[in-house]
């Protein structure tokens, strides 16, 4: 059913050796570069093959709700070609990337004959099944080749990478997968040649420590987006709260550079409060208490992606965190 083949001359990208990414970083920062290489961030994009989309797939055909097309995919040499069809109406595509390092949800980018889509199927690790893309309408497509995906501008393709790989060249022919030393430290190739050195965000202030992170994570919502949604933007959420207010509070105050966030250690974090707000009556009482589990309580988008809510506040019961 499906054929590669016809699709040709549309390659996403020629990849560059990751190698490209860390130029001579280990041999200085040899702990910081092991660290960062197991993170999330590091594998924010990944080839098809070695992603959990491609690791699950069932050996038939997945399907949209109310009599939809069906998803045909078949793993070859350097991707997964993927072929969507009901009827006569068919429409193939070629998987050579995935977006996402697999905790919440990998989303492929399609290679089809109108341009890079995001592909309408995602894979939610969390739940061990695949899903309509977060975004997108349930139900059945309109036709095959919007069963493969929406199709990106060149603009929102670049955006989209600029934030999952690093090192993306202008024209898209070529990019490092996954955030690498070079997106966080500008300057550290003429650093390596002993031109400089390079920036380090652990060395601003607050407030512009804040804005850099959010030049990914997010400082503004997106167009037009559902308000809840801006949960997914820690960086925009902390930016309300009267803690960020105080001058004293950016992302490395309470996760550490080059590793994942703690999840599932509240203990962690009640230090982090502590350092701030150990005067408070009820949090001497309460040091063993879960103090984001109150103040920056987890919200469920759906039935695929949890959040914690970075807006540090009083939560009173009954209000939302659109706040």
């Amino acid at each position: 059913m499906t054929r590669a083949g016809r699709i040709t001359g549309l390659a996403l990208v020629a990849v560059l050796p990751v190698a490209a990414a860390v130029p001579r970083c280990a041999a200085c920062h040899p702990k910081e570069a092991e660290a960062h290489a197991q993170t999330r961030m590091a594998h924010a994009v990944v080839p098809a093959l070695q992603s959990a989309f491609a690791r699950n797939l069932p050996d038939h055909p997945l399907s949209e709700s109310n009599g939809g097309y069906l998803f045909d995919y078949r793993p070859v040499d350097n991707g997964i070609a993927v072929t969507t069809v009901r009827g006569l109406d068919e429409a193939q595509g070629f998987i050579r990337w995935v977006i996402g390092a697999g905790e919440q949800g990998q989303t492929p980018l399609v290679e089809t004959h109108a341009g890079i889509a995001q592909h309408r199927v995602s894979y939610f690790p969390q739940l061990k099944r695949y899903g309509v893309t977060v975004g997108d309408d349930p139900g059945a497509s309109a036709n095959a080749e919007a069963a493969l995906g929406r199709t990106w501008s060149k603009r929102d393709l670049h955006d989209c990478l600029n934030c999952h790989a690093t090192s993306v060249s202008s024209d898209l022919k070529s990019f490092t997968p996954g955030v690498q030393c070079l997106k966080c430290h500008p300057g550290a190739n003429e650093h390596a040649l002993g031109r400089g050195a390079p920036f380090n965000p652990g060395k601003v202030g607050a407030e512009a420590q804040v804005r850099f992170c959010g030049q990914c994570h997010r400082v503004e919502p997106a167009p037009g987006g559902n308000a809840l949604e801006t949960i997914r933007f820690q960086p925009l959420r902390l930016m309300k709260s009267k803690c960020f207010a105080s001058g004293k509070l950016s992302c490395t105050t309470c996760h550490v550079a080059h590793q994942d966030a703690l999840r599932n250690d509240p203990g962690y974090y009640n230090g982090k409060c502590l350092g701030c707000h150990a005067g408070l009556a009820h949090v001497r009482r309460q040091q063993t208490a879960n103090c984001i589990g109150c103040h920056m309580p987890e919200v469920q988008l759906g039935q695929t992606l949890r959040f914690t809510d970075h807006d540090i506040r009083i939560v009173r019961t009954g209000t939302t965190a659109q706040k």
